[in-house]
């Protein structure tokens, strides 16, 4: 019988942020260590988080599996100040792999990666774009929100993604960046990795854990990130021209990752009083409670490679108006149930809610549901990345 493929996997597990990405890290790793010979070394950002929440990221170890690598076991729990100095404690040391795989957008995961390797390829999975190619891009997606925040955070994200620009850059041209697979083009075009190195998108990339309820509510839900890159300050402005025309509450669910952000919002909303109601983080069965029994899901986000929130609304049964952005119309513009709107169209967006709130509800389109059955498995979404990484790995005789 052919060896088993051994993979060092360098991966972020969020800590202290939820979002659909990392879900998909820890629900991709804890079926990957059932099938290689898996070693994980979590990312740098991790290990600077761990001093406060050292109990959280050993309970998502023990969930993913597999070894932990022996270099980052006495990292974890440590005082850092930063990345760099969590670094500094990785000495170069030459192991055997058949392949790295990074779960992360970060150069220090890289800089790790480039570290351990003897002759192992290594290889990124991209969910979002780790730079910017185009300022205007990068312009465009983070210049949203109350003008006292959006600046200092837009000279804070040209910063870091030129500092991310070069990491990366320097991996490359060093021979330590082989292959990306990606859940989207989108993240490869905007950072323009597609023109530097080898790449696959995954398919699927994702699936969905929810089980749909039918038994819709009179209500619309918003649920994300709530950042200003998700359009959570367009929802006030969306919701008053909804609300010109039906008066339908948007319940609001998600983690605010700034204070300021939450009090602008509420205020925004008062001010505008539409009828809304913010119903602060929820998961799991609530979550699917609330989507399942919404009519509609509002989503006017900048800022996705692949969008879980679309994957799950539709997997409940509920549709969604989104706006075109190349990640949405790569993924699901052919979709019935996505209404695709031009970004920052506010009334555009209003005006296509009020027309699915106005018609009898209709079962599953076609597309949708042979699109749904294709993502309906973590099992087939691990399968594929698996192919994909055997055929990069440098023993080409392993098991898939």
């Amino acid at each position: 019988m052919s060896p088993v493929l051994k993979v060092l996997v360098i991966a972020d597990f969020g800590l202290n942020e939820r979002t659909g990405g990392y879900s998909r890290n820890l629900e991709v790793l804890r079926r990957l260590s059932k099938r290689v010979e898996l070693v994980v070394f979590p990312s740098t950002r991790n290990l600077a988080l761990s001093s406060r929440a050292e109990k959280q990221l050993r309970d998502t170890l023990d969930q993913v599996g597999g070894e932990v690598h022996e270099l980052a076991e006495p990292l974890i729990g440590e005082e850092f100040d930063s990345r760099e100095e969590v670094l500094s404690r990785i000495p170069r040391r030459e192991e055997n792999y058949d392949v790295i795989y990074v779960y992360g957008n970060s150069w220090p995961e890289l800089e790790i990666a480039r570290r351990l390797r003897r002759k192992a390829p290594v290889g990124v999975q991209l969910q979002l774009e780790p730079f910017y190619r185009e300022v205007s891009t990068l312009l465009r997606i983070k210049l949203r929100g109350p003008t006292c925040t959006a600046l200092p955070r837009l000279k804070r994200a040209l910063l870091e993604s030129e500092e991310e620009r070069r990491g990366w850059l320097r991996a490359i041209a060093e021979g330590g960046l082989n292959f990306i697979l990606s859940v989207s083009s989108t993240p490869l075009k905007f950072s323009g990795l597609d023109s530097l190195t080898s790449w696959e998108v995954i398919r699927p990339a994702n699936a969905f854990n929810g089980v749909p309820n039918y038994d819709k509510e009179d209500y619309a839900i918003y649920f994300t990130r709530l950042i200003p890159e998700k359009g959570v300050f367009e929802v006030p402005l969306i919701w008053r021209e909804v609300n010109r025309r039906r008066d339908l509450k948007l319940y609001v669910v998600g983690k605010f990752q700034y204070r300021e952000d939450e009090e602008a919002f509420l205020k925004m909303s008062e001010r505008f009083k539409v009828n809304l109601e913010y119903l602060g983080f929820k998961e799991g069965k609530e979550l699917f409670d609330l989507i399942s029994k919404a009519r509609v899901t509002v989503y006017p986000s900048h800022y996705d490679s692949f969008s879980m929130v679309v994957l799950e609304s539709l997997s409940l049964g509920t549709p969604v108006v989104a706006y075109g952005t190349p990640a949405i119309r790569e993924v699901y513009s052919r979709l019935p149930e996505v209404r695709v709107v031009r970004e920052d169209e506010i009334k555009e967006m209003a005006r296509e809610v009020v027309s699915i709130l106005g018609k009898e509800e209709v079962g599953t389109s076609h597309k949708t549901q042979e699109f749904l059955r294709e993502h309906s498995s973590w099992e087939k979404v691990v399968e594929t990345e698996l192919k994909l990484l055997r055929r990069f790995s440098i023993n080409r005789g392993v098991n898939p």
